[in-house]
């Protein structure tokens, strides 16, 4: 259902002069999609705004009725690699009440490592370039990869309470598998001549396992 905005209105936080959001939707994502290219390729301070409209296929007046800044669109790229859907810590609780931390945990890591592959761009702009957005953007960017740590957390912390992981720095460990899932982007262009991203999945997820699990009688 399209949301009717006023004039010179925000959605999502950022200004736009159209009234139809998904439009407002549909010309981000394109901007998203280009930008990422050209900043990645000349860097943010050294791009301008005619160059991101040129190459989105839009004029200036065009790309500003959908966006209020070049900031804006570097906030956008950003919150695309790092945003989740808005139900997937209530499904993550719903799992470990039906299934052991390890197995839920072995989901956690796919499900994370296979996004981190299809937003490759993303994800390594965003270690990149984290550093120029405004500090209330960066807050709310903050506040998203946050959140991603304090799920792996609780998975974790349930696995140490049943007796099946052996974890002495709960925290550190789950930085440690959101590194590592990272890492295939940000080494994708060497990593991706020695295995495919099925097999990246399955050593790392041994690895993290091996290195946790309590090992029975």
């Amino acid at each position: 259902m399209k949301t009717q905005l006023a004039e010179n209105s925000k959605y999502d936080g950022i200004r736009s002069f159209s009234n139809d959001s998904e439009l407002i939707e549909f010309r981000r994502k394109e901007i998203i999609a280009k930008a990422t290219r050209v900043f990645m390729k000349n860097g943010f301070h050294q791009t301008s705004m005619h160059q991101l409209a040129a190459s989105c296929g839009m004029s200036i007046g065009m790309i500003y009725h959908y966006i209020g800044s070049k900031q804006d669109i570097l906030y956008l790229i950003i919150k695309e690699a790092v945003q989740r859907p808005e139900d997937w810590q209530q499904k993550l609780e719903d799992s470990l009440e039906n299934s052991s931390p390890a197995e839920v945990l072995k989901y956690l890591i796919r499900q994370y490592y296979s996004g981190v592959d299809k937003t490759g761009d993303n994800t390594l702009f965003t270690y990149q370039e984290t550093k120029n957005l405004d500090p209330q953007f960066r807050k709310t960017i903050m506040e998203a990869a946050a959140e991603d740590i304090k799920a792996i957390e609780k998975v974790l912390l349930a696995g140490v309470e049943k007796g099946e992981f052996k974890i002495t720095n709960i925290p550190l460990m789950a930085h440690n598998i959101i590194t590592l899932g990272h890492l295939w982007s940000v080494r994708k262009w060497f990593l991706g001549q020695v295995c495919t991203i099925e097999e990246y999945i399955e050593e790392q997820t041994s690895l993290i396992l091996n290195s946790i699990l309590v090992d029975k009688p």
